[in-house]
């Protein structure tokens, strides 16, 4: 069981829902699961490596939910960030979860990646990309994302939030027949570079990603990541809505 890949993904989806106007919300809490839904993912994408390497931004959760694999599973994960004044209370629980944190000065993000493929291939570690973006992980979220669609059917639309896209392709190809309104909070840039399924459609979130914006909501929302779509769905969502909570705000 501690290194079965399907231990997280096989958990069933918990939701909840809200009613704003005529607009029926259907959540998904996998703010419910520690790490949320990218620990679903993270064994298809870690395969056998003894440790894992990743860079990323100081508020991302796949950083934390890679640390909470690390910890259940008993493996080495090593985290590249940008250096700050100040730890964040993810990377706090990350080192607390006995990950590896090591600080990049200049702070660019591909001065981080860089950092981190190099000490990587150094180490003989397993890299990984940002939104942990192989193809063993999309296969596994997508099979995810039907099997929600399974349970719900397909809802007018589905909103969420996506920083390296892989969220808002994978879920426009599970719900063919669903809206997809994904609010960017990574890189612009990043994203005008991508192809994504025709039922996508990608809104800015109109604040950098390290920003934390706080929304109210009837469920626990991270700041830096979905409370910037949440505050677009409760203004402009229709109909029948499903939308996907990745994972619970930082902790404190």
């Amino acid at each position: 069981m501690l290194n079965d890949p399907r231990r997280w993904l096989d958990i069933a989806p918990i939701f909840s829902r809200a009613q704003i106007g005529s607009t029926r919300i259907t959540i998904l809490r996998d703010d419910q699961l520690e790490g949320g839904s990218k620990l679903r993912i993270i064994p298809f994408a870690v395969g056998n490596a003894d440790e894992v390497v990743f860079g990323g931004p100081f508020c991302g959760g796949a950083p934390h939910a890679l640390s909470v694999w690390g910890r259940e599973a008993a493996r080495r994960v090593t985290l590249f960030f940008a250096e700050r004044a100040e730890l964040h209370p993810r990377q706090r629980a990350a080192i607390a979860n006995g990950a590896r944190l090591e600080f990049v000065s200049p702070g660019y993000m591909t001065v981080v990646q860089k950092r981190a493929r190099d000490y990587a291939r150094e180490a003989g570690a397993l890299f990984l990309p940002l939104g942990l973006d192989v193809p063993e992980a999309r296969s596994s979220l997508y099979e995810f994302a039907v099997n929600v669609r399974a349970r719900l059917g397909s809802p007018d639309q589905v909103w969420c939030a996506t920083g390296s896209g892989m969220l808002a392709q994978v879920l426009g190809a599970a719900f063919p027949d669903s809206e997809v309104c994904a609010t960017s909070v990574g890189l612009a840039s990043r994203h005008e570079r991508q192809s994504f399924p025709s039922n996508v459609q990608l809104g800015d979130a109109g604040v950098s990603f390290a920003r934390n914006v706080a929304v109210a909501a009837p469920f626990p929302i991270c700041g830096h990541y979905e409370a910037k779509a949440w505050r677009r769905c409760i203004r402009e969502a229709r109909g029948n809505v499903l939308f996907w909570n990745v994972a619970a705000p930082a902790p404190q």
